[in-house]
Order: C-alpha cells, then structure tokens, then sequence
C-alpha cells in the first residue's frame, strides 16, 4: 500500500506527528476561544466518544497532511489536478470540524461566526459531523491513490 510506503519513513512520520499535535493544539485552542486557563475545563467536560473521534479525526489529519506533501514533492506519483482536488476534500473536512464543539460546556469556533439555528444543530448532530470529518479525510486518501498496491 502506497501510504504505509512513504508512513515508514522517518521524514513523513514526524509531519504525522508534527500536524497531528498541531491540529489537536490549534482545535482546542479555539475551543476555548484563546483563553488557555479554560483548557483543564475543556479536557473535563470533553464526553469520552467525542474525544476519541477529534483524536481519531487529528491523526487522520496528520497522515492526510503527510501522505499530500509526499505526493507534492514526487510529481509523476499523482496527477496535478488530483492533488489540488484532494486539498480542497481534505480542506472542507478540517474546517468543519473546527466549527463543531466537541463539548458540551464550551463555545466553539462557530459560536463567532454562526447562528444560533446553526449552532442548535451542529451540537445536536456532533458525532455524524465528526464521522462525516473522518470520512472526508478518509475518501482525501482514497482519493489520492493511498491505499493503491504500491508500484514496482
């Protein structure tokens, strides 16, 4: 399989590392909307299935990160159009989530820029919004020849 290829290498696996802690600093960051003190609070009141689709939904921005690099610096491995359609794909999944507040006693992001009627709803459908997140980075990646036979 062509991702667990460029995954076995040192390079590529940091920039899993690397994006994942980003993606998981950066969300909760604007969870509690820049105020840091409130990070114990978040991580509290955070229900144990939402917790493990952001930590799912972060590792998968991480390989999706790194698997799209690898195809930018290797350009015979997928076609142009692909790679900037695969960007856009991932790109919708990562904003959304950051728009769904993973708990129930904080604000998110979209509490700035949405109204109540849609904040009513992306807290009543939370764990679908995270599912469909995953697979969007999911699809991204098929999408991009990652789970193809690797060629010889």
């Amino acid at each position: 399989m062509r991702l667990l290829g460029v995954l076995y290498s040192p390079r590529y696996t940091l920039i899993v590392l690397v994006s994942f802690l980003a993606m998981m600093a950066l969300y909760i960051y604007t969870q509690v909307l820049g105020n840091i003190s409130l990070v114990d609070v978040w991580l509290a009141n955070v229900p144990p299935l939402h917790a493990l689709l952001l930590l799912v939904f972060a590792i998968l921005f991480g390989i999706t990160f790194a698997y799209q690099i690898h195809l930018w610096k290797s350009p015979k491995v997928c076609a142009p159009s692909m790679r900037v359609k695969g960007s856009g794909i991932s790109g919708i999944g990562t904003i959304g989530i950051f728009l769904v507040a993973q708990c129930p006693a904080c604000a998110s992001l979209g509490a700035l820029f949405l109204p109540l009627g849609a904040l009513t709803f992306l807290t009543e459908y939370t764990v679908w919004l995270n599912v469909l997140s995953i697979f969007l980075m999911l699809f991204t990646l098929h999408y991009l020849g990652a789970f193809l036979p690797e060629k010889n």
